[in-house]
């Protein structure tokens, strides 16, 4: 299987409810989110990933070995601190307001912002891991806190409708 779309990897607890690590690993895009977990997960997330999509520093240690790098803060670029600070390592993308002031909720996910931003380069986007945090765990391979600031029930609805326009498949 050589899939050349692209999937977005969230951290969503329901990446493990299948086995398809192999499946992800297909894809020549493979973005994945802030903190991700891979050690342990394998089976489940797959081991690849092309992009990094970041709201943090978690795996700055690697930055080299992702293809793209995009950061997502409130802060504009010139006020943003860990932006500054991985630009230092290498040459990163920040999302820009422009995307963001596309999306119909006034403070969405960096996974929603993600979808977005993909659908400007690609037809369509794979998702898998994406929850609207029904579970009372937040994340599949660590303990952060959720943000308060997002509207999960808003984003599920924009991703329905996604669904429905053939611009989002499942995975």
């Amino acid at each position: 299987m050589n899939n050349q779309g692209i999937i977005l990897v969230g951290n969503g607890i329901s990446i493990l409810n299948k086995k398809n690590g192999f499946k992800i690993d297909s894809f020549k895009n493979i973005v994945r989110f802030n903190s991700f977990k891979i050690k342990g997960y394998e089976e489940y997330t797959g081991e690849k990933t092309s992009i990094w999509v970041t709201v943090n520093n978690y795996h700055e240690k690697n930055i080299n070995y992702f293809d793209r790098v995009i950061a997502h803060s409130w802060a504009n670029h010139n006020n943003c601190k860990f932006y500054k600070d991985l630009q230092k390592k290498r040459n990163i993308i920040k999302f820009s307001k422009n995307i963001i002031k596309n999306i119909p909720i006034e403070y969405p996910s960096t996974g929603l912002i993600s979808i977005y931003y993909f659908l400007n380069e690609f037809d369509f986007v794979y998702i898998t891991g994406f929850d609207w945090w029904e579970n009372n765990k937040h994340h599949y391979g660590d303990n952060e806190l959720r943000g308060n600031l997002h509207e999960p029930k808003k984003e599920h609805k924009i991703i329905k409708d996604f669904i429905n326009e053939g611009k989002i498949k499942f995975y």
